[in-house]
C-alpha cells in the first residue's frame, strides 16, 4: 500500500537532486532516508546534522561524523584505540555506536567514506602540482571542493573547521 505526503516546494527540489546525483530513483532515497531517520532513535548517542553536500550521522556532542570513526576502523584500529588516542573526546560508547550505525547501513557510510577519498586525491593533486598543474592534469579549473569548502569554513570563523568530514 502507498501513501502520499506533501513537501514544500524547496525540499522537494533538493530531493530531485540528490536523487540525480545517487542515480537512484526519488521514492527510494525518500523511503531509506525516512527508514533511518525513524531507525536512529536506537541510537542516543547520534544524530543527523548537515554535513558538506548532505545529511549525514554523526556523534551527538562532538562535531565528529560516522565515517569519520568507520574510516579509522577500516584503517585497523580498534574501538578503544579509536576512542583513547585517536578522537579522545569520544567515549568507547560512541565509537561502538557509530560502529553499530554503520553495520546496519554500510551503503550510505561506505558511499561517503568513497566520496571523501576522491577529493582528497583531487585536494592532494591541487597542492602537488599547483592551480595550472592540476588544470592540466584534470582539465578542471579553480580548486577542489573540500578545498573551497575548508577555507570557507575558516573565513567563517567556524569552530569546527579543523574537521575534515
Amino acid at each position: 500500500m502507498e501513501h502520499t505526503i506533501t513537501v514544500s516546494e524547496q525540499t522537494y527540489k533538493a530531493l530531485q537532486r540528490q536523487a540525480a546525483r545517487s542515480h537512484r530513483p526519488m521514492n527510494a532515497l525518500v523511503e531509506d532516508w525516512l527508514k533511518q531517520r525513524l531507525d536512529l532513535a536506537r541510537y542516543p548517542e547520534l544524530e543527523w546534522r548537515q554535513g558538506p553536500g548532505s545529511w549525514r550521522v554523526g556523534i551527538k556532542g562532538a562535531a565528529i561524523d560516522v565515517h569519520s570513526v568507520v574510516g579509522y576502523s577500516c584503517a585497523g584500529y580498534s574501538p578503544q584505540e579509536i576512542s583513547d588516542e585517536l578522537l579522545p573526546r569520544l567515549s568507547l560508547e560512541q565509537v561502538h555506536a557509530a560502529l553499530r550505525y554503520y553495520a546496519e547501513y554500510p551503503d550510505e557510510i561506505d558511499s561517503i567514506l568513497a566520496q571523501g577519498e576522491a577529493e582528497a586525491v583531487k585536494a592532494r593533486l591541487y597542492r602537488t602540482l599547483g592551480p595550472a598543474g592540476y588544470q592540466r592534469l584534470t582539465g578542471l579549473s579553480g580548486q577542489p571542493r573540500v578545498i573551497q569548502e575548508t577555507r570557507a569554513r575558516y573565513d567563517q570563523g567556524d569552530e569546527g573547521a579543523d574537521e575534515c568530514d
